[in-house]
């Protein structure tokens, strides 16, 4: 009996051990759906069991050459999946890593991450360059995210707002949030754009999730046309959160690397408040630093110095979202509201 016993702990540990591991510390736990570091596998490592099953994707070295640590897709049959019934189906923020070769180089767009469907405007879409000539929306050179059946929610431009003109060639951070403002973009760190009206109402239950890949309008099958297909390229570090993050998560994932966070040096030197305002807005620890404020097309509309009160007078702007850069010594992009 002793002996039996021995080994049901002895099984159970290994089983426990097997579900739960560690997350880097710049990772947020809080809201943590899954965790794809690709390390090896496709499994996910958030402890929520969201593993993915590899479709052709063979791993690769990740972006700081690790071998083994990411997953490259060659544009045409790769993809991973697996079930997004946990998925977010309101808020929510999607971060990956990629790198390509091929993004503006191709006649059609790729494919970067999607779930969820069942009809239409009920899945979650995130692609690039997409030239569908049934749409009306910016769709060549831009980020996109759309809810199935050519409903656009948002595309961002390739080189607005500080944003590689053409983003191949080196490793980029993209994160997609969608939470109580609105739907919000972040490119490597920075926000970059965004609309006010949030979404809600992705279809889940029984569907599909796809890395590398979108799903159909019934939410259980990769899609491709004539104009759309797989991602051609290398993806890293998928995570998905039933939550917007801040700001200082994204740099926080954006800046993270094998070192404890710790370990790096603060990125966050400003705060900024209040967030959304209407008349003026205080930065702290800005210490007669210079600034500019554009709107999402990349045209500076404010401009100037921090005074010795930090304050900056925002009453003649339009109503809107707007960009706040603020630069000197240190360097930080921050999303405004002007109510």
């Amino acid at each position: 009996m002793k002996k039996i016993n021995f080994i049901f702990i002895v099984v159970l540990f290994s089983t426990f051990s097997a579900n739960t591991q560690t997350l880097p510390s710049y990772v947020p736990s809080n809201g943590l759906i899954s965790w794809y570091p690709f390390t090896g596998n496709a499994n996910d490592s958030s402890g929520n069991g969201n593993h993915a099953t590899v479709n052709g994707a063979v791993l690769a070295s990740d972006r700081f050459g690790n071998n083994n640590s990411a997953y490259s897709f060659n544009g045409s049959s790769d993809y991973l999946h697996g079930n997004a019934t946990s998925f977010p189906t309101e808020y929510r923020t999607i971060s990956l890593w990629f790198y390509s070769t091929s993004i503006n180089t191709l006649s059609t767009g790729m494919q970067v991450f999607g779930y969820g469907g069942g009809i239409c405007n009920q899945s979650w879409l995130m692609q690039m360059d997409n030239p569908t000539p049934s749409t009306s929306f910016f769709t060549e050179n831009t980020y996109e995210v759309s809810m199935g059946c050519n409903n656009w929610l948002t595309a961002l431009p390739f080189g607005v707002n500080g944003t590689p003109s053409t983003p191949n060639n080196n490793w980029q951070h993209w994160v997609m949030t969608n939470g109580q403002s609105g739907i919000d973009i972040y490119i490597n760190g920075n926000y970059v754009g965004g609309i006010t009206t949030p979404i809600t109402g992705t279809g889940v239950a029984g569907k599909k999730f796809f890395i590398g890949a979108c799903p159909d309008s019934s939410g259980m099958n990769a899609y491709q046309d004539a104009y759309l297909k797989h991602w051609n390229g290398i993806l890293d570090d998928v995570g998905i959160w039933n939550r917007a993050l801040s700001q200082q998560e994204i740099s926080d994932l954006y800046n993270g690397t094998t070192l404890d966070v710790s370990d790096l040096s603060p990125e966050q030197k400003f705060s900024v408040y209040p967030n959304p305002a209407t008349d003026r807005i205080f930065v702290e620890q800005g210490d007669f630093q210079e600034y500019t404020i554009s709107d999402l097309l990349g045209r500076t509309v404010k401009s100037g110095q921090l005074d010795a009160d930090n304050f900056i007078d925002i009453n003649s702007l339009a109503q809107g979202i707007y960009i706040l850069n603020i630069t000197g010594e240190s360097k930080q992009s921050f999303k405004l509201v002007k109510e």
